[in-house]
């Protein structure tokens, strides 16, 4: 009896027998999950001239609580997928879900987890929010990533002075100069943009009639103001003794600033 003849699968370098279409069985598997013999996982041509419902559907897999995203993700772990639903583009999976299921097109909101699973697009786990709804809803978690308020090692406010400048209503350098900081700081702080955790709204400085040495970013006194228009010294000289660009310094001899101070009697022995 002649030994039977083995058909070996198509692939180069496959020595392993045919399962069927000239493929051996990995090799067949691997076609029917992925569309290719050669593939190791899911490819864009896998889903081409699919509808945008259909690949999202093929990339899903639901369960009876979260229904996980089996596609690529970014960094953050939330599913990328781009598809349109009336009109409106979506470039994340759990959008895009939240819009195909509820009709919400999430015009200037956010697709919000209830169930704090980033690889979900479960509709039922997502709600439509604000970009401060949503930092709340992940504070009120605990699921800040670094530490906040006095907790930051690298903090130099208490929650008790916070508290103090979210009320105060003098200008930014003057709030800054009181506890050692920086304007800016004191202006993220204002703007709600640093020290979120801490309620309150701030209380704003009143604008009008806030001009030259009282305005939040001053950074010239009236004495420097006159000093300055009445040196013979370069701009240049002028702007680097007192910390400012020579446009401020050409601004101010041409009065298009500090336009209510004038010349006046003034010692220059006196300018600082």
């Amino acid at each position: 009896m002649e030994p039977s003849v083995w058909v070996v699968c198509c692939i180069k370098g496959c020595e392993k027998p045919v399962e069927a279409l000239g493929l051996c069985v990995n090799h067949w598997r691997r076609n029917r999950k992925y569309g290719s013999p050669v593939a190791y996982k899911s490819h864009s041509g896998l889903y081409r001239g699919m509808s945008a419902e259909d690949r999202f559907n093929a990339q899903v897999k639901k369960t009876s609580g979260c229904w996980i995203w089996a596609g690529c993700t970014d960094k953050h772990g939330y599913g990328s997928f781009r598809g349109e639903v009336a009109g409106v583009k979506f470039n994340y999976a759990h959008r895009y879900s939240y819009a195909l299921h509820t009709g919400d097109l999430l015009v200037g909101l956010q697709a919000c987890h209830k169930c704090d699973n980033p690889r979900c697009v479960n509709p039922d786990h997502l709600f439509a929010g604000t970009a401060k709804e949503n930092t709340q809803d992940m504070l009120s978690k605990g699921r800040h990533t670094g530490p906040i308020g006095t907790k930051n090692g690298k903090s130099i406010l208490t929650t008790e002075q916070v508290q103090l400048i979210l009320s105060d209503t003098r200008p930014y350098a003057k709030i800054a100069a009181d506890y050692g900081v920086a304007a800016s700081t004191i202006g993220s702080l204002k703007q709600r943009v640093s020290w979120k955790s801490i309620p309150g709204n701030s209380a704003k400085a009143p604008r009008v009639g806030l001009r030259g040495e009282d305005g939040p970013t001053a950074k010239l006194t009236e004495d420097n103001v006159r000093f300055i228009r009445m040196s013979k010294e370069r701009g240049k000289d002028l702007a680097a003794q007192f910390s400012v660009t020579q446009q401020t310094i050409t601004d101010i001899r041409k009065y298009r600033s500090w336009i209510h101070i004038h010349q006046g009697d003034f010692d220059m022995k006196g300018a600082t």
